[in-house]
């Protein structure tokens, strides 16, 4: 790849920077997967689907843990609580719909997990049931209607797919309540007493009282957070009989302060970064190339240290949809932190870079279109684009430098915090893609230049159209990182094959997506590899 030099003044910064990562413990993204935070790319109801879900505790510290649920549309939240984890401990769940067609079927959430969780999900007895005795979480449209409304759908089917994250809120201990015995397991795996947490946020509670306490004092009994989270979703569809897992992506260092909240509170965020500086700044450590790069933020602008570690300059991978072989292939591209930079209710009327276009409170006439700049390019799995050069068909001499290709793919159409960027199928509608059945889908077909089976390539930087690319605001030292904060994998699905006479078998499978991480200018400062400090 070509290497273009930076300005004096950005490489000379970028250089402090770098040197400066030894001194500060910076939020960065653990490539082992463990954390403070979990972002979980997907979860999908559609087309019979169940997400199952698992965060696990690697520590021997007791953790809370908020768990927020975020819509694909426009990354509304659609469910939030609190779990309370022991040491070691690992909570489980799963993401499920009574019904696969209609408005009003939203996703809901069972789990049969013993750890505590506030509100109590298990057993709540007012929480729906289920035929054999399980309460169920529904989840809610309640921050996209009524006085929270936006351009969006406002019906509940809008829940069915998008994405959440898990935030560490502190270490919880015994120091003033004893809060660390009651969410510790016994021998039977029983947390002691999951009753005083949930009692310790009832409303109208003192202090001296001490049944309330949380409701006066959220800090009371914690420590501030330490990390070593790490999970994992699967979207199982049970008809078909498939599987498939990911790993979450971890934040690590996110935090310093306890941020314990109410579990029907907003707080917090990925917005929430926080590290002890004498200046009152946020660093990512961002890792690129082999090298790490410290981006020094203001600390009301934290999102834009969590923005920066997940900001991709290109993102690329393969696609197989062989109709001989009954293969389809999906990706999936959520951007975790894009309505902190878009949701008019948020920003106002101007979207703030990386991104161009806000989500509308209100769109006459239809569906907002906030959509992000994006080029593609397809190749075949012999290099090919699928297009001819030949400008003479008896002889196929070109000229040179030859003409260039037609382009019969036209961009995605990316609008959506949560995207499924689906190949060579046919215009699904409100059926859903094929695999995982998403709504938010939008097709590539690749299939009108005979490319079946290849490898896609999506860049942020358009060269057609230089002003809809997409860059950061500036870090403390001029440093703007390239293209747009996006998590995602790639879905795999070989339908019915027949193994033997009579029977057939369906697999799936995940697999990452690649990218490529690029700042304004290009980095050119050799850094020796740094080890993620861990937490």
């Amino acid at each position: 790849m070509k290497r273009n030099a930076l300005t004096a003044s950005i490489l000379a910064a970028m250089t402090l920077a770098v040197s400066a990562v030894q001194e500060v413990q910076a939020v960065h993204i653990d490539p082992g997967g463990i954390g403070q935070v979990l972002v979980y790319p997907y979860y999908t109801v559609n087309s019979g689907s169940q997400t199952l879900l698992s965060v696990v505790n690697n520590t021997d510290g007791a953790k809370a843990i908020k768990v927020r649920f975020r819509e694909g549309y426009n990354a509304r939240t659609v469910s939030e609580f609190n779990v309370y984890l022991a040491e070691f401990d690992t909570w489980t769940a799963w993401v499920f719909s009574l019904s696969d067609s209609g408005s009003e079927a939203p996703a809901n959430l069972l789990t049969t997990d013993n750890s505590c969780t506030v509100p109590r999900i298990k057993g709540n007895p007012s929480l729906p049931i289920l035929a054999n005795g399980q309460r169920y979480l529904p989840f809610s449209n309640h921050l996209y209607i009524g006085s929270h409304d936006e351009a969006g759908p406002n019906t509940l089917d809008r829940t069915r797919e998008g994405h959440f994250e898990l935030i560490e809120m502190g270490v919880v201990t015994n120091r003033d309540y004893r809060s660390l015995d009651a969410i510790t397991h016994n021998s039977a795996g029983i947390p002691a007493d999951c009753a005083q947490v949930e009692d310790a946020w009832m409303p109208n509670g003192s202090a001296s009282a001490g049944s309330n306490y949380w409701s006066v004092n959220p800090s009371a009994d914690f420590d501030p957070p330490s990390g070593g989270l790490y999970g994992a979703a699967s979207i199982i569809d049970a008809g078909q009989g498939t599987m498939m897992r990911y790993n979450a992506e971890a934040i690590a260092a996110f935090s310093n302060l306890v941020s314990h909240s109410n579990p029907a509170a907003a707080l917090p965020t990925l917005a929430s970064a926080h590290e002890a500086s004498v200046d009152n700044t946020i660093t990512a450590n961002v890792f690129r190339d082999g090298m790490v790069v410290a981006s020094r933020y203001p600390a009301e602008r934290a999102i834009d240290a969590v923005t920066a570690l997940l900001m991709q300059d290109q993102v690329f991978g393969e696609f197989a949809t062989s109709p001989a072989l009954a293969l389809s292939s999906e990706w999936i591209l959520t951007f975790p932190t894009k309505y902190a930079y878009t949701d008019e209710a948020i920003v106002g009327a101007t979207a703030i870079p990386p991104f161009t276009r806000v989500f509308p409170t209100t769109a006459p006439g239809g569906l907002p279109n906030p959509a992000v700049g994006v080029e593609l390019s397809i190749f075949d799995r012999e290099a090919g684009t699928g297009a001819t050069f030949c400008v003479d068909p008896d002889g196929c001499v070109p000229f040179f430098p030859p003409p260039p290709p037609p382009n019969p793919f036209p961009d995605p159409v990316l609008k959506w915090s949560t995207n499924v960027l689906t190949f060579n199928q046919p215009n699904s509608g409100s059926s859903g893609s094929t695999i995982l059945g998403s709504r938010l889908s939008n097709g590539v077909r690749a299939d009108v230049v005979d490319i079946s089976d290849g490898w896609a390539h999506l860049n942020f930087q358009r060269a057609s159209a230089p002003a809809a690319s997409h860059y950061m605001r500036a870090d403390l030292d001029g440093v703007v990182w390239a293209g747009l904060p996006v998590v995602g994998f790639r879905a795999t699905e070989y339908g019915a094959t027949e193994v033997m006479p009579g029977v057939s078998s369906t697999n799936a499978e995940l697999s990452r997506l690649h990218a490529v991480q690029r700042v304004q200018g290009e980095l050119s400062v050799p850094v020796e590899p740094k080890r993620a400090t861990a937490e």
